[in-house]
């Protein structure tokens, strides 16, 4: 008895083994895209969680009162109150600041500048690395 059909086709196990390989190649290189998004998107979050915290303190000095001690003086460096600040998925922040009294030559107008910078590295795409921010805002104190 006879059992080979004539004109028979199908796939050679080498054929298969090829289609294997480049399936293989291209869900790999879907994984490392999956890997960049996560690395993007914890990046993301650790420059908005900065810069709100650089917001805030902006705005709380810009609603304190011109009489403010923190804000009349020149200083360098120094810690606001609170410091550090906790985010929740975005790690620990500083922040600092500093004061010129009489800026610009004028009295009674202060320019702040506050400084954001993570307690440790955060996930960057391009590897871990320290978040800074810095914010300036003018004060008119008296």
């Amino acid at each position: 008895m006879d059992t080979k059909v004539k004109g028979q086709t199908g796939f050679s196990l080498v054929e298969l083994l090829i289609a294997v390989l480049i399936l293989a190649v291209g869900l790999l290189g879907l994984a490392e895209l999956q890997v960049s998004t996560m690395k993007a998107n914890a990046q993301s979050d650790s420059i908005m969680a900065a810069n709100h915290l650089a917001q805030k303190v902006i705005e709380e000095i810009s609603a304190a009162a011109g009489n403010d001690p923190r804000l009349g003086a020149t200083v360098t460096a120094q810690t606001w109150t609170g410091s550090p600040f906790t985010v929740a998925g975005a790690g620990a922040y500083n922040v600092t600041y500093d004061v010129v009294s009489n800026h610009g030559g004028v009295t009674g107008l202060s320019q702040v500048t506050v400084h954001v910078a993570s307690t440790a590295a955060v996930m960057n795409v391009l590897g871990n690395r320290q978040r800074l921010v810095n914010l300036t805002t003018l004060k008119r104190t008296f």
